[in-house]
């Protein structure tokens, strides 16, 4: 049976049958995230190759560096990138040679947009600009400015792993890190030079125990290593401390191998995850933080794929008609936004725990980052005061007295805070949510910065 994205130009979908012809390939590839392997590799290629049962065209691919042979084979650009993390090269430099072009002209079709979802044929352009990062980073400011006012105690980070914890021997759709702590993985360039991931395994547990009890099949995970898609959104908006201000609960969802969930299971997800947490009694601000490219294709000839108009249509129905967006089918994220594009289900996630009317408070889109397009969009329930507004909320009502109304009470003031609070009140016995959805990843040069930021029961803000 032909499969529906067969016919999707320069485009090469990691679907059973490309898991199965690359299973070896594959693994060899995060054998190089141990500085051991990469020592033994660099050393003789073809010996550490022997030592792994590849295909003779296979063994011959990774030593000349033929990035599209290797998928071809069966390999997946995030278990190949282990292979040019190891010789210290970008996923922009991987790209470029899978396209054909040179590295100053894949930039600079990059700086000027992308390359277009009906691209047939490359072209030829002139030399990069160095200096472009600067509207990028500004687009980060208010953001900043917000996460300011709204600290949490413990953030649900929804992720892509990148195939660092998880290999082709385990898949999970959905899965939940319910350790004390969390180690920086590395990746093939090195772990990040960023503090251990503290975990929070008493709410990460209550979580899991309400979502599989709400029909989610839940894979727990006591020990993983995490990646860029964690710790970069950690470092973006908390800076470089000694130690992260705050507890984190990992949720990876499968965006590498097809098929991933669909959009509307994830938009469900994250209604299983508001009840969850809604019902959990310590007294926490909660963040919910996913991770998520927008239009974006990493591999193959048609590397390079942005698509503006897709972005903001995702962007305008995220806000306006979510029940829409996340019927939108797979198919249509793999023609139209990219091979990785597929990631935006993640933001679906977000947007389920959030209520069914929000209001937009911010927006920013760019193109480029690197290899992607970047958006910001904050978006804030309707009922939901400002932080400033909570601040002064809390400051007008004595401690004792909010802590002592409860819902069965009929009292006045406890239906603002669990209805409309900020996230201020530290004596309301249920959590209280921001929605955070974030990723961006700098490696030697190469950033990738897409970002969605959601706040629940309060301010949502989207980040592709």
């Amino acid at each position: 049976m032909r499969a529906p994205y067969a016919d999707i130009p320069g485009t090469t979908i990691f679907d059973a049958d490309q898991v199965r012809n690359g299973y070896h390939l594959n693994m060899f590839c995060m054998s190089l995230m141990k500085q051991p392997n990469r020592e033994r590799f660099k050393a003789n290629e073809r010996v550490y190759l022997d030592g792994w049962p590849l295909s003779e065209p296979q063994k011959r691919a990774v030593l000349a560096r033929d990035y599209n042979g290797m998928i071809g084979l069966g390999g997946n650009i995030y278990f190949i990138a282990k292979i040019f993390a190891t010789d210290g090269k970008s996923f922009q430099y991987a790209a470029a040679l899978m396209t054909g072009m040179s590295q100053e002209d894949y930039a600079q079709m990059m700086f000027n947009g992308g390359r277009s979802p009906g691209w047939q044929a490359n072209s030829r352009v002139g030399k990069t600009q160095e200096a472009y990062w600067a509207p990028v980073f500004r687009g980060y400011e208010f953001s900043r400015r917000w996460m300011r006012d709204a600290e949490p105690d413990v953030v649900i980070l929804v992720y892509n792993d990148h195939a660092t914890a998880f290999s082709l021997d385990i898949i999970p759709t959905f899965a939940i890190g319910c350790a004390a702590s969390f180690t920086p993985a590395d990746e093939g360039w090195g772990p990040r030079p960023v503090p251990v991931v503290e975990g929070h395994p008493e709410l990460a547990s209550h979580i899991a125990q309400s979502v599989i009890q709400q029909d989610f099949d839940l894979t727990i995970v006591n020990k993983m290593d995490v990646d860029h898609g964690l710790t970069v959104p950690l470092s973006l908006l908390c800076g470089q401390p000694a130690a992260w201000p705050c507890k984190v609960i990992p949720f990876a969802v499968n965006v590498v191998a097809y098929p991933p969930p669909s959009g509307n299971r994830c938009y469900q997800f994250g209604k299983a995850i508001r009840r969850a947490v809604d019902s959990f009694d310590e007294d926490l601000n909660v963040h919910i933080w996913g991770t998520g490219g927008m239009s974006h294709q990493l591999q193959g000839p048609r590397a390079g794929l942005i698509n503006k108009e897709f972005d903001l249509r995702f962007l305008d129905g995220l806000k306006n008609d979510p029940e829409s967006i996340a019927r939108v089918p797979h198919i249509d994220y793999l023609r139209h936004a990219g091979s990785e594009g597929i990631e935006l289900v993640m933001w679906l996630v977000m947007r389920g725990a959030l209520d069914a009317q929000v209001r937009e408070v911010h927006r920013f889109y760019h193109v480029p980052a690197s290899n992607t397009a970047v958006g910001h969009v904050i978006l804030e329930n309707l009922r939901s005061p400002s932080p400033r507004q909570a601040r002064r909320f809390l400051v007008e009502r004595p401690r004792e007295t909010i802590t002592n109304t409860t819902p069965s009470t009929g009292s006045p003031l406890r239906p603002p805070m669990r209805q409309q609070h900020y996230g201020f009140c530290r004596t309301s016995p249920r959590p209280r949510w921001d929605l955070k959805n974030s990723y961006a990843g700098r490696r030697r040069g190469f950033l990738r910065a897409d970002f969605l930021l959601l706040c629940l029961r309060c301010r949502s803000v989207a980040d592709c």
